[in-house]
């Protein structure tokens, strides 16, 4: 996992539901790292699309990441 990827599970930490702008505002990143780290944490399964459609929130397994790996990034 990447610094990226860690600020956005933080965004997303304990159970926001926020769009990616919102995710890019809160992480203080740029529109292409935020939009490739959604991709990339999305396709490990460690965020999820939400209702209504464009929102993102972290996942169980998401969390477990956050907690075990992200503490190399702190």
């Amino acid at each position: 996992m990447n610094p990226a990827e860690v600020a956005v599970l933080a965004a997303l930490h304990p159970d926001n539901t926020l769009t990616a702008a919102q995710v890019r505002r809160t992480s203080r990143l740029t529109g292409w790292r935020t939009r490739n780290a959604l991709a990339g944490l999305e396709s490990r399964g460690l965020i999820l699309a939400s209702s209504p459609r464009g929102r993102w929130r972290i996942s169980p397994r998401g969390r477990v990441a956050l907690m075990t790996k992200g503490k190399r990034f702190a």
